[in-house]
């Protein structure tokens, strides 16, 4: 199902971010996102190690009553991001990644998916690059996602508070949290598709190689969909990534 125009609903939606270790730049984001009128709160689940990550996140706090910060004891974006739901006050819950730039329409899509009685979606994304390879992996992400119903964590995912839970929230595993989620979240509907696109940081493909990079995930969710441990793919992409 295609989203494309808005509507005046007002559900309370939540927005839930991971942040390990990020740059004040990338912090900068959060700001924005709690800028938005329709956004209730945003939780960020803290499991950095840096002093300067933290202190800035403790600033944004104190800056914006929206903001709440959540300490979270170790890394782990499915850890994370279900302490966060736990804590949300919001009908809706939407996850989204730290380096992830929300258009100003976003917040009402949501809301309109809402009222069309759709319980959870995501959004086409685009990377914050200009390699032509960028703008193919995008849309071969975006064409996969609509073709299969499944989607990854680059793409805002959102989802009713009540069909998350009764899910189970994100599996406690190291690494495709994102695909495991989806997977269940499909047994219940497909996800409403909306195709006004987020935008990601590329940051980790230009800097290990889109090629590389590319070849890399393909092969992990390869290995993925043959049963292969997430904490062995973990290991896997870290290295991979280094």
């Amino acid at each position: 199902m295609d989203l494309k125009s808005t509507d005046m609903a007002h559900p309370v939606i939540s927005v839930i971010v991971p942040v390990y270790n990020e740059p004040p730049e990338i912090l900068d984001n959060i700001s924005k996102i709690a800028s938005f009128k329709r956004i209730s709160e945003v939780l960020v689940a803290d499991a950095s190690t840096r002093l300067q990550t933290t202190e800035s996140l403790e600033y944004l706090q104190k800056s914006n009553g929206k903001i709440r910060l959540i300490d979270c004891q170790s890394p782990g974006r499915a850890k994370q991001m279900n302490k966060g739901a736990e804590l949300a006050t919001g009908d809706i819950l939407w996850f989204v990644h730290a380096d992830t730039i929300l258009p100003d329409t976003a917040p009402e899509l949501v809301s309109q998916s809402t009222v069309n009685h759709c319980e959870w979606g995501r959004f086409h994304v685009r990377f914050n690059s200009s390699l032509r390879i960028m703008k193919l992996v995008a849309g071969l992400m975006n064409y996969r996602s609509w073709l299969t119903g499944i989607c990854t964590g680059d793409q805002a995912v959102f989802v009713s508070k009540q069909l998350f839970f009764s899910v189970g929230k994100f599996p406690d595993i190291s690494l495709m949290e994102d695909i495991a989620l989806t997977k269940k979240l499909r047994k219940s509907s497909r996800p409403v598709c909306i195709r006004i696109p987020v935008v990601t940081s590329a940051r980790r493909w230009e800097r290990n190689g889109a090629i590389r990079t590319i070849m890399l995930m393909w092969k992990l969710r390869l290995l993925y969909w043959t049963g292969v441990s997430p904490d062995r793919l973990a290991v896997m992409y870290n290295a991979g990534s280094q």
